[in-house]
Formats: C-alpha cells, sequence, structure tokens
C-alpha cells in the first residue's frame, strides 16, 4: 500500500520531505512527525526522485536544506519544480515548513530575495534567536516559541525575558529580503532574517531536525571548504571519521557547544512536529469538508473559494 493509499486508509495526514541532499536529512523530526501520527513520504532529488505536483503532496510539505545554493539551478534544474511547487502549495494553503536552503527557495518563489554568499558571512554552530513580538503571539509558532524558552529556563539558558533562544546554524547563504506580506519571526547576529511566515508556510533559516553530531558533521565539511581541499564533490561524500584532524577538531567544537543547547532544539522541535501535524490533519479535513460539500452539489465551486 502506498502513502497516499495508507493515509486514506488510517485518517493519517501524508506529509512529503523534500531532502536536497543526504547530508541534511529529516532526521528526528521525522521520528517525532512519526510520533504524532503523521506519514512521511521522503523526496530525493539527489537521487533522481522529480519534485512531485501539488496534487501529490498530501497535506503537508516539509523542504530541508542542502550544500547547493538557492540560484544552483544550473547543477540542479530540479529547483525551479521546487520554486513551482513552494508557489502552488503557498497559493492553496497547504502547511509547509522549509528549512535552510527551502527558506531561501522559498523567499525567492514568493517574491522575496536570497543573497548569495550571504553579505553578513557564513553562520554555523549554535546561535542565539532573537525572537520578534509577532513570534511570541503567531499562530504557527507560539507553542512552539513558549516550549522552547521553558526548556531553556530549566537548563539555564538565559533568555532575556523569553525573547530569546539558541539554535542550530548552518549556511553560507541568507533570505536578504522577505516576499511581500510576509511576517518576521526571528533574526541572528549573522541573518537578520532568521524566521519568516507567510500564510501557512513557515520559514526557518535554523535547523530544528538536527542533533550534535550532524552538526559536528557539518562544521567539519565547512573547515574542509575553506582548506580547498578536497574538492566540493568529494566534500559531500567524505565520511567524518575519513576526515583530517583539524575538520574533525573544529567538528568537536561544534557539538560540545550544541550539546548544551540540545534541551531547547529538541524541546523546539518536538512541539514543531506536533503543531505542524494537528495543522495537517486540519488542512485534511477542511479539504475532505469542501469535497463533500461540492460532490454534493452544495456550497461553492472549486473556481469560487478563496486560497
Amino acid at each position: 500500500m502506498g502513502p497516499m493509499n495508507e493515509k486514506r486508509a488510517t485518517g493519517r495526514p501524508l506529509i512529503t520531505v523534500i531532502e536536497p541532499e543526504a547530508g541534511a536529512p529529516l532526521g528526528r523530526l521525522g521520528q517525532w512527525l512519526f510520533a504524532e501520527g503523521a506519514v512521511l513520504r521522503t523526496v530525493r532529488p539527489w537521487q533522481g526522485d522529480a519534485i512531485p505536483a501539488l496534487e501529490g503532496i498530501g497535506e503537508g510539505l516539509i523542504v530541508l536544506g542542502g550544500a547547493m545554493s538557492a540560484h544552483d539551478d544550473a547543477d540542479h534544474p530540479w529547483l525551479a519544480d521546487l520554486r513551482a511547487l513552494l508557489h502552488r502549495a503557498a497559493q492553496a494553503r497547504i502547511p509547509a515548513i522549509a528549512i535552510c536552503l527551502g527558506a531561501q527557495v522559498a523567499a525567492e518563489a514568493l517574491g522575496g530575495a536570497t543573497a548569495v554568499p550571504s553579505p553578513h558571512g557564513a553562520e554555523g554552530g549554535v546561535v542565539d534567536l532573537e525572537l520578534t513580538p509577532a513570534a511570541l503571539e503567531d499562530p504557527l509558532t507560539a507553542e512552539t516559541v513558549a516550549e522552547a524558552v521553558r526548556a531553556a529556563v530549566r537548563s539555564g539558558i538565559p533568555t532575556r525575558g523569553g525573547t530569546r533562544i539558541p539554535a542550530i546554524v548552518s549556511h553560507d547563504d541568507v533570505v536578504t529580503r522577505l516576499p511581500d506580506g510576509a511576517v518576521l519571526l526571528a533574526s541572528s547576529g549573522r541573518a537578520p532574517i532568521q524566521a519568516w511566515r507567510l500564510g501557512t508556510l513557515l520559514a526557518l533559516q535554523h535547523h530544528p531536525e538536527s542533533t550534535p553530531e550532524r552538526v559536528a558533521y557539518w562544521r567539519a565539511r565547512s573547515a574542509l571548504r575553506r582548506k580547498g581541499t578536497p574538492g566540493a564533490e568529494a566534500i559531500e561524500h567524505i565520511e567524518y571519521s575519513d576526515m583530517p584532524a583539524h575538520a574533525r577538531e573544529a567538528g568537536e567544537r561544534a557539538r560540545r557547544a550544541a550539546l548544551g543547547a540540545d534541551p531547547v532544539i529538541q524541546a523546539f522541535g518536538r512541539c514543531l512536529a506536533r503543531t505542524f501535524a494537528r495543522q495537517a490533519r486540519a488542512y485534511s479535513a477542511t479539504r475532505d469538508g469542501e469535497s463533500a460539500l461540492g460532490s454534493s452539489g452544495h456550497g461553492p465551486s472549486g473556481r469560487d473559494r478563496a486560497v
């Protein structure tokens, strides 16, 4: 039984995950979503999977990060299809989360802009997210932010009155202009636009799905790039244990910093999974209700419904 049929049989929401590269998987966010009753379908363009049409993604969409840039269409032509999918998903008000590269692609798909590379410099490891007042009240983030702040307080991490939380980041590029109508939710030292929302799409430059071990790998990989060897192609496939000592030392420093922030990262990620699964179920119920009205001959036609 395929994912779409399984969703129909069980009533569990189907969430499509776009994974641009092997080094940035959904990780434990997938485990938390599964625990909330979601059915996950992963699309891997790096393995040749095609970006699906809007009609095939189910009740939710997650777009993950990757080492390529949002402008790298020449080497990754699927980026054009991903921009089109994100644009259509936003129009259809399908619940969506776009992370790191995903957030940058989403910004451009919806009329914003991304700088490659960032004029503020690269950002990696653990940074402080400075939350805007909107983040504390936003329907997509208020519950998640409150959960993360409570975890920080329990761990003895300063939150500056509940307006600051630690987060994991790893990016060379950055969103420089929000799409029209988007709400800024958080900033950091080198990313004035760290998190934002437009309709039902939540865009995060940081990585709620990541772990201290993954942070170590990303930082070690960045250290290799700064040295200039080996080539970019080899860096994408090299195992952490095979990296030279200087890269692994950089990775271990990042891992230790991430361990201290991990209770907050986990609290944020678990609550994000819970709220996202809830949104997907609500979207499914609304869509099914509209379909029932349409098939009965009552209610608005598809042409008349707002999107």
